[in-house]
């Protein structure tokens, strides 16, 4: 297995535990393996994936998830770092979802940078409703990510 194809399979479990956490309210102690997970996924991302230097989607999303990552292992955090993070996610998903013209091949990545757009926007400005939709998006993008390999 690639290393590029590492990176894919610890997003798609991040994004499917992720997921599952949000929909079933008992599974709140995966927080520490969800952030593990999200800080593997970030890095990665950033060290395995071919062009990625070139792309600032990717290195956006990248950093979000290593801070995401921070925040759950070592509690880190200073003020403002949420909407950092909120505004990193939403500027991550919206240039991926624009720059990525071949993405109609790969679902799996589609509904990757649509959570991003929707987990900036909900920090951001507040989904309601529509907040629920964001687990699934996480799971159903999980699935297809590691299907999609």
């Amino acid at each position: 297995m690639s290393k590029k194809k590492i990176a894919i399979v610890v997003l798609g479990a991040f994004l499917i535990l992720v997921g599952l956490a949000g929909l079933i309210s008992g599974l709140g102690g995966l927080g520490l393996v969800v952030a593990i997970l999200a800080l593997a996924a970030g890095v990665l991302l950033l060290l395995f994936t071919p062009g990625i230097s070139m792309n600032v989607g990717w290195i956006l999303a990248a950093v979000y998830l290593i801070l995401d990552g921070l925040v759950g292992i070592i509690s880190f955090g200073f003020t403002g770092l949420g909407l950092i993070l909120d505004i990193l996610a939403l500027a991550a998903g919206f240039l991926l979802l624009v720059r990525m013209p071949k993405i109609k091949n790969n679902i799996g990545y589609f509904l990757f940078f649509i959570w991003l757009i929707l987990v900036g926007l909900m920090g951001l400005v507040g989904l309601g409703v529509l907040g629920t939709a964001v687990p699934i998006v996480a799971l159903a993008a999980g699935i297809l990510l590691i299907l999609g390999m």
